[in-house]
């Protein structure tokens, strides 16, 4: 998968780690729960500042608190699950609904800007939040159904 370096998110999705084979701790002449190592399934780098198309600085606030300080890798793994991300969905739906976000213009062309001429200019526009949005329902519908899934977001 393609990485961006610009974006200021990060979406793993993880699971426990599904070992054939049985492997001893050396510190703890122990065996090792295979639960406690988690393995990423699933990874997103948004294009561009998904914080970016809310308007409000409380808004933003709030939202990088939901986002990043709520599945960051320190919290537990059963409290990163797909119900906690649908909560998000509901923060980022009021966020949409008060009018607190707007569309901006797009940072890429891609392809499209080297088959224009000199003289054509295109607007391209884009609702990060709305996009971002759409690819957490996406992650959430995906992997509802996968057992012992996590997410962390940084």
């Amino acid at each position: 998968m393609k990485t961006n370096s610009s974006s200021p998110l990060k979406l793993i999705v993880w699971q426990p780690c599904r070992w054939e084979k049985k492997y001893l701790d050396i510190s703890t002449n122990a065996l090792v729960e295979p639960t406690f190592y988690q393995q990423p399934i699933y990874s997103w780098e948004p294009f561009g500042d998904p914080f970016g198309s809310v308007t409000s600085s409380e808004q933003t606030q709030r939202l990088r608190e939901e986002l990043i300080e709520k599945f960051t890798l320190g919290i537990k793994p059963e409290k990163r699950g797909i119900e906690q991300l649908q909560q998000v969905i509901q923060v980022i739906d009021e966020i949409l609904s008060n009018d607190e976000s707007s569309w901006s213009d797009s940072e890429e062309l891609g392809l499209l800007s080297r088959r224009l001429s000199n003289s054509d200019t295109v607007n391209l526009r884009q609702h990060q939040l709305l996009a971002l949005r759409q690819h957490i329902q996406w992650v959430c519908d995906t992997f509802v159904s996968v057992p012992d899934v996590n997410v962390s977001l940084h």
